[in-house]
């Protein structure tokens, strides 16, 4: 019975300390990610910028291959030793980019919590996931593992897994529940910035709705910081206030959410919002889907100009040669040169046989 108390005592505690800590503010400057190759250098990430006011979500969308999880690994401080990273992320105020070992461990899981995409990949399959779980609290709060254990309950309980599946071990666990796991293990200290990369990747859709619900239900909840991570934008309209859109490893546009998807300023938004499916107007046509033609541009030779130019309808000779500015129109901003016929261009986008000809009138 005493030790019971001493438990839930010392679990109460670190409840408190954990529910403490404030969500985090991120500022992103200049963030180049490279790869050395036997071909040259791989242009994986190109000056990227944004920033998470604390407390808030923000969507990073692109198709697969623009740069995404790469910019979140770096954040982690995962990607391979070949890469070349440059650039700073201030996670409130201290560069996070470039850590030795013992920053990296203070700030893993204690200060930034990843959610990613292979659950399976993502758990130990010789250990159970509690003790997974307890080892991640131990290693950043000076409890027994009786109220790590208990913490660990707490948190399977919040993602609606139940407590006495902590003894099983990942093979046991569905991909939903597997999933959930790492939802858990991600909450464990609250961490004030949550990276949610592609989250239902692998998931059947009834599963992927019901992951993304218990997401915006915790985040609601808790109020961390997010970037999550997706090539959905119907994902990220219901979740995310702000909204950066990555192209080839560049920022491509980025604002408020409502903003970047109902009036988009770069043409590469207009394609992404045509190629998914919206519900119908009463009393309008329906709106077709329209793919973007073309394939992403090869980043060991990236083009000279906009690299979005070759599938780019509204293309001209100055798209192809000289790197667009970044304009800035309100709270939004894109990369383009022509960001001041965008009304124009949304237009014409919305027509299929504009993507087909791919011959614009710029």
């Amino acid at each position: 019975m005493a030790t019971m108390t001493r438990t839930g005592d010392e679990l109460s505690a670190l409840n408190r300390r954990l529910a403490a800590k404030p969500a985090a503010h991120l500022k992103v400057e200049g963030l180049s990610i490279g790869y050395s190759t036997l071909r040259g250098r791989f242009r994986a990430v190109e000056d990227v910028a944004f920033e998470v006011p604390a407390g808030t979500n923000l969507g990073l969308v692109g198709e697969s291959g623009c740069g995404k999880s790469t910019v979140v690994k770096a954040l982690m401080g995962l990607q391979p030793a070949s890469a070349h990273v440059t650039g700073t992320a201030l996670l409130d105020g201290q560069n996070v980019l470039g850590l030795d070992d013992h920053g990296l461990r203070d700030v893993r899981w204690n200060r930034i919590a990843l959610i990613t995409q292979s659950a399976m990949n993502a758990l130990d399959p010789v250990y159970c996931i509690g003790d997974q779980i307890t080892e991640a609290i131990r290693a950043h709060e000076p409890v027994s593992r009786a109220t790590a254990w208990a913490r660990a309950e707490e948190m399977f309980a919040l993602v609606g897994l139940p407590t006495a599946r902590l003894r099983e071990f990942p093979h046991q666990f569905s991909g939903g529940m597997r999933q959930r796991a790492v939802i858990a293990m991600a909450l464990a200290l609250n961490a004030g910035l949550l990276l949610a990369d592609e989250p239902t990747t692998a998931l059947d859709p009834i599963m992927q709705s019901q992951i993304m619900a218990r997401i915006r239900g915790i985040h609601a909840h808790m109020r961390r910081s997010m970037i999550l991570v997706t090539h959905d934008i119907a994902v990220v309209a219901e979740t995310c206030e702000n909204t950066v859109v990555m192209y080839a490893g560049k920022v491509a546009e980025s604002g408020p959410t409502t903003a970047v998807l109902d009036r988009p300023l770069h043409p590469y938004t207009m394609g992404l919002q045509n190629a998914f499916p919206r519900l119908p107007v009463p009393g309008q046509p329906r709106q077709p889907l329209i793919s973007i033609p073309g394939v992403v541009p090869n980043l060991l030779l990236p083009p000279p100009g906009c690299r979005f130019a070759s599938r780019c309808p509204f293309a001209t000779d100055l798209c192809r040669n000289v790197v667009p500015p970044v304009v800035q129109m309100g709270a939004q901003s894109a990369a383009c040169h022509f960001t001041h016929r965008a009304e124009e261009f949304r237009a014409a986008a919305a027509q299929p046989e504009t993507w087909r000809s791919l011959k614009g009138s710029a």
